[in-house]
């Protein structure tokens, strides 16, 4: 339901925005061309964006072609000053499927991923703009560490944490991190003795328990600021 609400939202401000800017800017300038056309890439950006939020979170994959398809014909309809047309194609290549790429892997990296090419034509008043550009949202999480032996089998198990967004360092917004006490049982710990923030999209989280083995299993479940949702398990050793 937030998921949705999300989606929803987006789509609903950045049709607010572009209404507005078509119906009190636009005219036949270049410049206010320009600003238009950057103006529906921004929106597309937008639309993939809320969409992988959606998916990340158990929506389908098939909601990022319903989506385009929603911005594609509101596109169609709003330009005032002749025709504008818009054409969204959610990406297929591997690892692409319907657009999204969902990997949530157990060596220590995850990614959540859409992906779409987009194609527009803007015509009218003597103006004739032809336009293709392509959106990647890509949140990606990486996971490494090690432990310390205390005594038996109470382990300081120390956990990184990387977050990316596009590639660049991101702001995390919330997580759930996890260890395997037993198969298929994971655990919360009980107290964060320490945990730092690098200011860089890394973090560092630091807790005791007991966890028998000679390798401690851990699992990080991730939102970032932009409310994508991706998660990574790793197996740490004593280091």
């Amino acid at each position: 339901m937030v998921a949705a609400l999300a989606i929803a939202l987006t789509i609903l401000s950045t049709q607010a925005y572009v209404y507005r800017l078509s119906r009190t800017r636009i005219s036949p300038e270049h410049g206010h061309i320009c600003d238009y056309v950057l103006c529906i890439e921004q929106g597309s950006r937008h639309v993939v964006m809320a969409s992988l939020v959606n998916v990340s979170q158990g929506g389908a994959a098939s909601n990022l072609g319903a989506n385009l398809e929603r911005w594609e014909s509101f596109v169609a309809k709003d330009y005032s000053l002749g025709r504008c047309g818009l054409n969204a194609t959610p990406s297929s290549e591997p690892p692409y499927a319907e657009g999204v790429w969902l990997d949530w892997g157990i060596d220590g990296e995850g990614v959540s991923s859409a992906c779409a090419e987009f194609t527009m034509n803007l015509s009218g008043m003597g103006i004739e703009v032809d336009d293709g550009f392509a959106v990647n949202v890509t949140t990606r999480v990486i996971i490494f560490g090690s432990y310390t032996t205390i005594e038996n089998d109470d382990k300081e198990i120390t956990v990184f944490v990387g977050l990316l967004n596009e590639a660049e360092p991101a702001l995390l917004g919330s997580i759930i991190l996890e260890y395997l006490e037993s198969p298929g049982q994971w655990l919360e710990p009980t107290q964060i003795q320490s945990f730092t923030d690098y200011g860089n999209g890394t973090y560092r989280y630091v807790f005791t328990e007991s966890v028998a083995g000679a390798e401690v299993q851990v699992r990080a479940q991730v939102t970032d600021r932009r409310g994508v949702f991706v998660q990574a398990e790793r197996t740490l050793v004593e280091g």
